[in-house]
């Protein structure tokens, strides 16, 4: 049987450790400071005597609610902003035991002020300390460290590609021991071994292999590819899937049991929950608000006033784009190129004739999509989601690219995740739209109200530091 070392629980109990050792003494402290404001003296062993209670309550309820928010388990595939998100749900939850408590007890345990300070701490002392790991830890695997062996078994059209990133984040910490491949000759030092089942269990074992990623819809058959399982579970090393398809319609079922029969269903995504999209259109309406009432107040008769002088009326350009569930609307923009008939039929090139002076600057600084505000109000589109395409750009990826359509399922923004990774302007080759797509399904899979504050924030950066995608 091979053994591993499992870090993961190593930092789950230093991670627990000192938020006991924060949570224990700040509440010890605040206590001690309640006190002092009513003009009385208490000893540390006093206020344990006197609030023990209140404090196994605390420490209780931080544990179950950590529970649901995930805040100990930080694994190496983990973004700093997930990590981020879970501590400000754990504090914001905890919160309500915090007034609750304090509100039951005849005296306050703490005031509503000191509460709030109480809870701003642990939220920053938690995330300091969280960052401060998670940076460690990433340091410490680029230089070699805290490793997992991993093989690959089989190939298919993603394979190679997520070699290729794994090679590149070594932060992950991932480092590729070979590639078990059908009907080859074998090549030591490209790491490449023809396939046999008893090689394979071999290497497994002599080499200490920790992880296997196994590539579906490969050359190998069925029942190879059970046995390969099977081998995994019986040498306790974990086993991941490579889709043959990144759009693969599978990659959201979840298990559901009728009494004991296991059947597969599609899961919801996060804004099929209509809370969630409550959330998100009232953020929407208010967001929009501000800007409109802040922002378009000064600084729209400006950019009017240099289009007219520029290249003259009309002021706004409005185009079909498509929107939720495949519907069509009036996508509004300021007038950035010339007049022309194949403006609403051919997409913008880097260097297009079509670009007006002022056109280029506005298109630099994003501040040509101001006017989607207006989208955004009318219901049409919303602050964060995958930006709409012209008509007749929809219909060809769509018949193109599986799970295009999926991008529907949600508003349009006037910004997304795929903007702030880089993936906008000019889309030249199948890769470009592929890596957009991508970016739009793990966003519509992977939504939450934190995400949307991230992207938002990224955006205004890439707007003032100006993008160089953006033509």
């Amino acid at each position: 049987m091979i053994q591993h070392i499992r870090y993961s629980k190593n930092i789950f109990l230093i991670l627990q450790l000192l938020d006991l050792v924060f949570f224990i003494s700040f509440f010890l402290l605040f206590l001690k400071y309640q006190y002092l404001q009513n003009g009385e003296v208490r000893t540390i062993e006093q206020l344990i005597k006197l609030h023990y209670k209140a404090l196994i309550l605390f420490i209780f309820s931080w544990c179950f609610i950590s529970i649901n928010t995930n805040i100990y388990k930080i694994s190496r595939l983990d973004s700093l902003f997930s990590i981020l998100k879970n501590n400000l749900y754990q504090t914001l939850l905890f919160s309500i035991i915090v007034f609750a408590v304090s509100g039951f007890k005849t005296s306050d345990l703490f005031s509503p002020k000191l509460s709030i300070i109480y809870l701003a701490i642990l939220f920053f002392f938690n995330s300091l300390t969280r960052t401060f790991l998670f940076i460690l830890l990433k340091i410490y695997r680029s230089l070699g460290g805290n490793i997992r062996k991993v093989i690959f078994i089989d190939e298919n059209s993603n394979t190679q590609s997520f070699i290729n990133l794994l090679s590149k984040r070594k932060d992950y910490g991932f480092v590729n021991y070979g590639i078990f491949l059908f009907d080859i000759k074998s090549d030591l030092r490209q790491k490449r071994y023809n396939f046999d089942l008893n090689d394979l269990k071999c290497f497994l074992l002599e080499e200490n292999i920790q992880i296997i990623f196994f590539s579906l819809n490969g050359k190998l058959s069925e029942s190879i590819q059970d046995e390969i399982v099977l081998l995994s579970q019986k040498c306790h090393i974990d086993i991941r899937f490579i889709p043959n398809t990144l759009y693969d319609p599978f990659n959201n079922l979840k298990l559901k049991y009728y009494d004991t029969f296991p059947i597969l269903t599609f899961d919801n995504f996060p804004l099929d929950n209509i809370w969630n999209r409550i959330l998100k259109r009232i953020f929407d309406i208010v967001f929009s608000l501000f800007i409109i009432v802040f922002l378009f107040s000064w600084l729209f008769p400006i950019i009017i006033f240099i289009i007219l002088i520029d290249n003259g009326k009309p002021i706004f350009y409005l185009q079909k784009r498509v929107g939720l569930y495949g519907k069509i609307f009036y996508c509004y923009k300021f007038r950035t190129m010339k007049k022309s008939k194949e403006n609403d039929i051919k997409a913008t090139v880097k260097g297009d004739s079509r670009i007006t002076r002022i056109g280029k600057i506005l298109r630099k600084t994003s501040l040509d999509e101001l006017p989607q505000f207006f989208n955004v109000l009318f219901g049409n589109m919303s602050v964060v989601g995958p930006r709409p395409h012209m008509v007749l750009q929809d219909e060809y990826y769509s018949e193109e690219m599986r799970r295009y359509t999926l991008r529907h399922y949600v508003k349009p923004g006037i910004t997304g995740l795929a903007q702030i990774k880089g993936f906008r302007g000019q889309i030249s080759s199948k890769e470009d739209i592929q890596k957009r797509i991508i970016s739009d399904i793990y966003y519509i899979k992977n939504w939450s109200f934190i995400l949307d504050i991230f992207i938002i924030i990224r955006t205004f950066f890439k707007t003032v530091g100006g993008d160089k995608k953006a033509f």
